[in-house]
Order: structure tokens, then sequence, then C-alpha cells
């Protein structure tokens, strides 16, 4: 049985969740929160405020149109989507629905997502969970493999293909939407009762109705997950596009901030810049556009209606410090612990480099902890 929903239903390279504490004890219970590159929304699901209430916002954006379909799914039908992403861990399904979804997203279903609101497609953000759960390392929708399908639907490899071709994830029990907590209770197995002709709805007279009862083939643990997170997404804005599209002073400054005195909190995560040494882990990448959020956050840090948390590693943003930025050390050492950074071939992570800068107007930890006593 699960007992943590708070968490993203498929693994991500990069993940925050262990920084989330850090990150809110700047922020506050800001008025509004803005998460530019969304990813698997760790910050904002271990928020420790209470969600959906009036006068409080939040907004996330991301570039990867698979992963903002996936969320947007989340909100709207968290069902038909566990529907999809309960499946058996299967490498020829995996091939399959790789190239599905490569073709899916060429075929510009994704221009849906800005044009229609209220766009979404279940069963893709279902599949897409379901093998990002299954998928070892990156590349995962990334578009970039050897591997395509003929007319004659079989696999063969080309150059110029759409997916790569590898073995599931098998090195524990499980993980994201294939976690061994979202598992029903399985069927026993066993030598059937031989003794004679049959017995109970088994005897002869009756053995048309000798059917056992089994689970359903979608997890009721995964719909539960689902369901859970629907409920807290229910009230977050969900842009796909670029993330300057979500710091503008329209984007961060909502009534109660802009009118009434209130917080806008953003919490920037760019894919780590050239400076990391690390490889290609997303299907959207940008080796630059770390170093665009720092620009943006030196011109913007001193407006007192925000606060700002820029993660990255100890040599990306080390400037910020002379411009009144505290810089934080957060990781938490273990295995697959931290930003995951890879360095460029070698597979081998950099979890110690990891850092948060906060700017001047974020809560220091002292008032954090006097404003604890007194709540």
């Amino acid at each position: 049985m699960l007992t943590n929903l708070n968490k993203t239903p498929w693994p991500w390279f990069g993940g925050k969740s262990d920084a989330a504490p850090q990150v809110w004890e700047a922020l506050g219970d800001c008025e509004h929160y803005v998460e530019p590159f969304a990813g698997s929304l760790a910050v904002l699901l271990r928020r420790p405020h209470p969600c959906n209430r009036t006068y409080y916002s939040e907004t996330v954006n991301d570039l990867d149109g698979l992963l903002v379909n996936a969320w947007r799914a989340m909100q709207h039908a968290p069902d038909e989507m566990a529907d999809a992403a309960s499946w058996p861990v299967s490498e020829a399904d995996l091939h399959a629905r790789h190239i599905a979804l490569v073709r899916w997203r060429e075929a510009r279903e994704l221009e849906h997502l800005m044009g229609d609101p209220d766009f979404y497609d279940a069963k893709m953000a279902g599949w897409w969970a379901w093998g990002q759960s299954c998928w070892i390392g990156s590349g995962w929708c990334s578009g970039r493999g050897g591997w395509t399908v003929g007319d004659d639907g079989r696999i063969f490899k080309q150059r110029g293909g759409e997916a790569d071709r590898q073995r599931p994830h098998l090195a524990n029990n499980g993980q994201g939407v294939n976690h061994a907590g979202a598992r029903e209770a399985g069927v026993y197995r066993k030598l059937p009762h031989l003794a004679d002709g049959g017995k109970g709805v088994n005897r002869p007279q009756a053995r048309e109705a000798g059917v056992g009862d089994y689970h359903p083939m979608t997890m009721p643990e995964l719909t539960r997950w689902f369901r859970f997170l629907s409920a807290r997404l229910r009230h977050v804005r969900i842009l796909n596009g670029d993330w300057q599209r979500a710091v503008t002073n329209g984007a961060t400054k909502t009534l109660p901030v802009r009118m009434q005195g209130g917080h806008c909190g953003v919490f920037l995560d760019p894919p780590y810049s050239t400076e990391a040494d690390r490889a290609e882990v997303y299907s959207s990448e940008d080796f630059q556009v770390a170093n665009a959020v720092r620009d943006w956050c030196v011109e913007h840090g001193d407006d007192p209606s925000l606060r700002i948390v820029l993660a990255g590693y100890d040599t990306e943003h080390g400037t910020l410090g002379e411009r009144g930025w505290r810089e934080v050390e957060w990781y938490r050492g273990g295995f697959l612990k931290g930003g995951m950074g890879n360095v460029s071939g070698t597979g081998k992570h950099q979890q110690a480099r990891e850092r948060l800068w906060m700017s001047p107007h974020c809560i220091a930890p002292v008032a954090a902890a006097q404003r604890e006593l007194f709540a």
C-alpha cells in the first residue's frame, strides 16, 4: 500500500524533493507560487501549506509537451490515465509505445496543448508515465534513437530513427507507476482439486460456472494515487512553453501580490549549464538556458515582491553572492540523491555540488524559526 501520495508517479532526473524544505523556508507561505521548470513538481507537491485556497495561486510551466500532457491529464482524467499507466513491464510494449509517443508528438498533437486549454490525451499520458517508469536512464521520448516501425508494422533500425531500444528497468522492485507499493493483492497459484470429476461450482453439472475472482487490470492503489494528485493539482495553472512566459510581471504579480502587498515565490530549476559538465538527460535540452535564468535573477532580485530561489551547481551562479544572494548547500547523501547532473560520459553523479541561491528578499532561516515559534 502506498503511504506517501505527495510525490511524482514517475522517476525524474534532477528532482529536488530533498531541497523542498529549504526552498519553502525561504519562500514562506507566498500568495503566488511560480515554477517555470516544472519537471516532477517535487517542490510544489511538498509545499507544507494548505492548497487550493482563496486568493492563493500556483502556476507551473515546462517546455516538454509530453510532460505537460501528463500533468494536465492527471488533473482532469486521473482514472483514464491510471488505466493506461497500469500495465505489466514488457520490453516489446516499451518499444512499441515509445515509437507511438514520438510519432504522436511529431504529428503536432502537442500544439493542441497551447491552442486548447482543455486539451489532453489521457492514454498517451498514461503510456508516457508508464514508459518513464520502465526506462533506464535518459533518452525516453527524445526522438533521437535509431529504431522505427515500417509499413509492415515491424520494428527495424535505420539512420535517423525515432526511438532507442533497450531493456526495461529491472534493478529493483519497480519505480514510478510500477512502484511495488502500488500493487494489488495477487492471485494464488497451487495445484487444483483433482480427486474426482469436480466439486462445488466445478461439479460436472455446473462446469460453465467455474471461473474464479481475479484482481482488476488497473491497480487500485494507482487509481487512488492519481485521484489524490488530481485533487492537489485542481487549481494549479499548467503552462506549456518557454520559461520566460511564466516570469513576466503579468504572470507573477497576481492581484494579491500587486495590490495587497503579497509575495510571489519563484523556484527556478533550469537544466544544468555547460559549466556543470553533464550528459544529456532531458527530451528538451538547452545547455545555455541556466545562464539566461541567472541574468533574469540579477535583473529582478531586488524586487521586494519577489522571493526567488535558483537551483544549480556550485560553479554556475556564484556571482549572485556579490548581489546579496544567499548560497545554501542542500544535497542529501546517498544513492540516487541530489540533482543527479551526471558527469558527461562517466555516469557518475555530482550531488555534493548541489546549491540553492536565495534572493535578498527571501525569508532568512532565523526569521523563519522565530515565525514558527510564535505561530
